[in-house]
């Protein structure tokens, strides 16, 4: 039987509670079978990323609750539209393929198709969800999909009403040990136990007083 499979790309560094809404919403809206987290070894915009190991670790304990939800491991270091979609071609042979796009990425894709290689190829290929904020509307993230190349196959405008959440904020938080929001309880005592996002230095100035 054909199914819907549901690809959500990223760094995942670390993932919160916005990923996992996300990805529950994206798999009602579009009528989702399963949606695979999959985290990229080496993205190319972010350099300094914790170890791929930690990543898989933090995503398995954040999905094992969550039957609608998975983790897919791919060994490239980073994701090219041809090469990866030849890999889930090979472990989706038949079954249709939803991508899962934050509205930020999606407008950079509709604003900056040429820097994506084998874009055409890659939304001729797949459907899209995207994800749209509180502070945004649909017809926004409709004038976005009318600056992409190619059509996909199909769209769908998933509303993520789980509050603003970032990596980013949470990698800081930690460093600072400050009130960390957004995070699964399960991913933030993996943290704690393998002291990532830690500031060593500031860690010892509070233990030492």
């Amino acid at each position: 039987m054909i199914k819907r499979i549901g690809i959500f790309s990223g760094s995942f560094d670390p993932v919160h509670k916005g990923h996992i809404a996300f990805a529950l919403e994206a798999a009602k809206t579009a009528k989702l079978d399963k949606v695979y987290f999959a985290p990229e070894i080496k993205p190319r915009r972010k350099p300094h990323v914790t170890h791929i190991a930690h990543r898989l670790a933090m995503l398995q304990l954040a999905v094992r609750s969550q039957p609608k939800l998975g983790v897919l491991e791919l060994p490239d270091k980073y994701f090219l539209p041809k090469n990866t979609m030849a890999r889930l071609r090979t472990k989706f042979p038949d079954d249709t393929l939803v991508l899962l796009l934050g509205s930020d990425l999606f407008g950079h894709l509709a604003e900056h198709s040429e820097q994506w290689p084998h874009v055409e190829y890659l939304l001729s290929e797949v459907e899209l969800a995207v994800s749209v904020r509180t502070t945004e509307t649909d017809q926004q993230i409709q004038d976005h999909r009318v600056g992409l190349p190619v059509q996909p196959k199909g769209f769908h405008i998933v509303h993520n009403h789980h509050p603003i959440v970032s990596s980013a904020s949470i990698r800081q938080a930690v460093m600072t040990q400050q009130s960390v929001e957004g995070l699964l309880p399960s991913v933030a005592a993996y943290i704690r136990k393998h002291w990532l996002y830690h500031d060593v230095a500031t860690a010892n100035k509070k233990t030492l007083r």
